[in-house]
C-alpha cells in the first residue's frame, strides 16, 4: 500500500509541474527536481518548487529504506516515507541568485521490522531555515539550491505495549537541483 501511495504522489507532483509552453522565452518560477538531505542515501526526495521571488515554497516527497544485517541476529529492515512543505522569503535577490529565509514543516513515517514483528514510528518536524539558489546565465531553467536548517523533531514509537516519545533536534543540510518551466 505504501509503495502505491509513493508512486501516486510522485506521479501527481510530476504531472502538476509539467505544463505546455509553446513560446520560447525565459523559464518561469515553477520547477521540479531533487532535494536531498546529507544523511547518507536514505532521505532523498522528489521536489516541486516555486522559486523565491520574493515569496516561494517547496513540497518534498521522499521514500527510502535501509537494511541491517548482523551475524547471529535477525535482519532489520527500515522503510521511510517523508512529506515536507517549505515557505521562503527572499532577502537578497540578484540577477542569477537569491538568498532566502523560511521555515519547513514535515511528516515522517518509519516502519522498522527487526525480524520478530514491525514497529511504527511517526512524527513531525519543524525548522527555521536559510538558503540560496543559483541559476546560471546561459542555463536559466536549471536552479541549484543549498539550505541549512535547525530541525525540531517529535516522533512517537508504537511498541504495541505503549508509546515511546522521541525528541530530536539539530542542524540539517540539504541541497537540490530543479528544472524550471
Amino acid at each position: 500500500m505504501k509503495k502505491v501511495l509513493c508512486i501516486a504522489i510522485m506521479a501527481l507532483m510530476t504531472v502538476s509541474a509539467v505544463r505546455a509552453e509553446e513560446a520560447a522565452g525565459e523559464p518561469g518560477n515553477l520547477g521540479i527536481g531533487y532535494q536531498g538531505i546529507f544523511f547518507g542515501d536514505m532521505i532523498n526526495a522528489l521536489s516541486l518548487r516555486w522559486a523565491p521571488a520574493p515569496l516561494g515554497g517547496q513540497i518534498e516527497f521522499g521514500e527510502g529504506g535501509a537494511a541491517l544485517s548482523v551475524p547471529g541476529s535477525p535482519d532489520v529492515d527500515l522503510e521511510i516515507i517523508m512529506l515536507k512543505g517549505k515557505m521562503y522569503y527572499t532577502i537578497i535577490q540578484r540577477e542569477n541568485s537569491a538568498f532566502y529565509a523560511g521555515a519547513s514543516l514535515g511528516y515522517y513515517m518509519f516502519e522498522l521490522d527487526p525480524g520478530g514483528g514491525s514497529m511504527d514510528i511517526n512524527g513531525f518536524s519543524i525548522a527555521p531555515l536559510i538558503g540560496t539558489e543559483w541559476r546560471f546565465q546561459g542555463l536559466p531553467e536549471l536552479g541549484l539550491n543549498f539550505e541549512i536548517s535547525y530541525e525540531f523533531n517529535d516522533f512517537t514509537l508504537d511498541t504495541g505495549g505503549g508509546d515511546v516519545d522521541i525528541g530530536l533536534r539539530g542542524i540539517t543540510v540539504s541541497t537540490g537541483i530543479h528544472y524550471y518551466f
